[in-house]
């Protein structure tokens, strides 16, 4: 069937999608950087687990966290060790925690007590790096529940990473020993 009516791809661009869902500001974030922390300041502090004593460290404070941990695992950086490196190494987050860096330890301990309000950021975060991909003609349209289901799969990865991390530092040689007594047995 022809039609006389132009054909339009209605694609909505980033400032279309709504940012009141993840509780942004009205005035879009530009970066995925200033998309996480508008995410992490809109998380409300009484529902976050602080991991450290409230001592004035930026690095230590829990929006700060939040913010790290989100923009690590949208840039797919899962690993504590790697995101604690990370912070010491890159001279754009180091004003974060310009005076002390939490460690692979408490951000492992961080994300497993405030799993809900990472979720939180990093789906805003994986929501403007959709938007952006829309923009681009990448994507047609930003899937929400593919979105969210996305942002817990990556806390998942990043909480396996650990885990292989942390197996592989308690001792290589533990299945041997192990094939050693029973073997004397």
């Amino acid at each position: 069937m022809t039609t006389v009516e132009p054909r339009m791809n209605a694609r909505p661009t980033p400032g279309q999608c709504s940012s009141r869902a993840y509780g942004l500001p009205a005035i879009r974030p530009t970066s995925l950087a200033q998309t996480v922390q508008a995410a992490a300041r809109a998380v409300d502090p009484n529902t976050v687990r602080p991991v450290a004593p409230h001592n004035g460290k930026l690095g230590f404070q829990p929006a700060t966290l939040l913010t790290v941990l989100a923009y690590c695992y949208a840039m797919q950086i899962y690993g504590s060790a790697d995101v604690e490196a990370l912070l010491r190494s890159d001279s754009n987050l180091r004003p974060l925690c310009p005076d002390q860096f939490p460690t692979a330890r408490m951000i492992r301990r961080f994300r497993r007590e405030n799993r809900e309000a990472l979720q939180v950021c990093l789906e805003a975060a994986l929501h403007f790096v959709a938007e952006q991909k829309v923009a681009q003609g990448l994507l047609t349209k930003v899937n929400e529940a593919r979105i969210a289901e996305e942002a817990r799969r990556r806390i998942i990865v990043s909480m396996f990473t650990d885990s292989m991390e942390l197996d592989k530092d308690s001792g290589a040689d533990t299945p041997t020993d192990l094939c050693y007594l029973i073997a004397k047995q």
